[in-house]
């Protein structure tokens, strides 16, 4: 690796896919009992509302769906990265921040995933894939976007690179707005709801009012939230899930999550998650090590 600073990323919502896991669950006694322990802490059978898309799209079944696979990916490799000696940076895009704190054992997995159903059920509360949408937006790197246009019902979401942005709203406005505004080529993306938008505030009040009581232990690595760069190493931990409140509410400033991080001189960027999704928002000019962490042969290849 290029030197010992390593950062470490996290995929969010959206890297969803059919029966993920299963093959772990099949190949390792303790991942199916890590799937077993999920089903009886979430109230049915995980592997079974994997098999159908529909039901996996869905904020309430996906969020956790998607914890629970990257903290099994996790569990393999988490020891032997904390005693390689590299100064470690964590980071997760949306949900993903759930993962970082796992990572960072801020919660044992237990209560992490009882604090990810509360949010998956709190954002589901406005999960409407006949209302709501979002849309990836290619741009040129040179373009520069008018702030001013969003409103009315289309919000800027993320700012996940100088290539790429997300909005989010209610159907009807976004179909207008991609006719008025020719940004880019818009992609629509696999969730049902109008993540990080003020559309979101009466989710992250129910969320709140759900987890306000957890006791998180304090970080033991530097984690970049994704509301305001905030390093939760440099927080209390009475303020985690306010924090996380705020993180379902507002933007995600990714670009700016990963500026921040490269000028922490990290020479590699390593992706824990259900597909290799963020490593393709580091800038061209980053010349460190890039690996993906999404599978059981990309586990075996790294430990």
């Amino acid at each position: 690796m290029s030197n010992k600073n390593l950062s470490m990323l996290f995929t969010g919502q959206g890297s969803q896919f059919p029966e993920m896991g299963v093959d772990l669950a099949n190949k390792y006694s303790w991942v199916k009992e890590r799937y077993q322990q999920s089903s009886d802490i979430l109230g049915y059978d995980v592997l079974k509302k994997q098999e159908e898309p529909n039901l996996l799209n869905l904020t309430e079944y996906s969020q956790p769906s998607i914890f629970i696979y990257t903290s099994i990916l996790i569990d393999f490799v988490r020891d032997k990265i904390k005693s390689s000696g590299f100064n470690i940076t964590l980071a997760g895009h949306s949900l993903g921040e759930y993962a970082a704190l796992y990572f960072a054992n801020s919660l044992n997995f237990d209560d992490m995933l009882k604090v990810v159903k509360f949010r998956g059920e709190a954002m589901s509360i406005v999960s409407d894939p006949s209302k709501y949408m979002m849309y990836a937006i290619l741009k040129k790197e040179d373009q520069t976007i008018d702030k001013s246009i969003f409103g009315n019902g289309v919000y800027l979401a993320n700012l996940n690179s100088e290539k790429q942005i997300v909005i989010c709203g209610l159907k009807n406005e976004l179909e207008n707005f991609k006719e008025k505004h020719t940004l880019g080529k818009y992609i629509p993306l696999n969730v049902s709801a109008p993540f990080h938008s003020e559309l979101m505030i009466e989710s992250s009040n129910l969320f709140w009012s759900k987890i306000g009581d957890t006791v998180f232990n304090d970080v033991e690595l530097d984690v970049i939230s994704n509301h305001m760069l905030i390093n939760y190493k440099n927080i209390s931990k009475i303020e985690y899930s306010n924090q996380l409140k705020a993180q379902i509410h507002s933007p995600v400033m990714w670009s700016d999550t990963i500026q921040k991080i490269i000028s922490m001189n990290v020479g590699t960027f390593i992706e824990i998650g259900p597909k290799k999704t963020l490593l393709n928002f580091i800038p061209r000019n980053f010349s460190g090590d890039k690996i993906a962490i999404t599978n059981n042969e990309e586990v075996e290849n790294y430990v």
